[in-house]
């Protein structure tokens, strides 16, 4: 039996182009579309909710809590959080994703012709 070797190189990525874009790009987009101008306003408009989310979530003193945490994600024209992502998966991420997908955030300020507005944030949790 022949079996089919494809360089490391190529088969890094097809895996790449098969599992879209890679935290460490859409954080560095994300964090961009956040650090100035609208985006910032937009990004001091939601912490309240995000930081409620990670209080209730990761209390201080959570055992194998991350002491970092980097989310990704993309909120569409309504405030609808899509392609949420938080790594490390650690103890109480799956939470703080579902309690910021509970309800929508405010209408981002989405670029003319996106679909939606991306966010990157690096989160101390202690």
């Amino acid at each position: 039996m022949r079996v089919l070797a494809l360089p490391c190189a190529l088969l890094c990525a097809l895996f790449v182009a098969a599992c879209g874009a890679s935290l460490a790009t859409r954080y560095e987009a994300g964090n961009r579309a956040v650090s100035d101008g609208e985006g910032a306003l937009y990004f001091i408009l939601i912490s309240p909710r995000i930081q409620r989310a990670l209080n209730d979530c990761i209390p201080a003193g959570t055992p194998g809590a991350a002491p970092v945490l980097v989310l990704v994600a993309d909120v569409t024209r309504g405030g609808e959080m899509q392609d949420v992502d938080i790594e490390p998966d650690s103890p109480g991420t799956d939470c703080v994703v579902q309690r910021l997908r509970e309800r929508p955030l405010p209408p981002p300020p989405v670029a003319a012709g996106a679909a939606s507005f991306p966010i990157g944030l690096r989160i101390e949790t202690k």
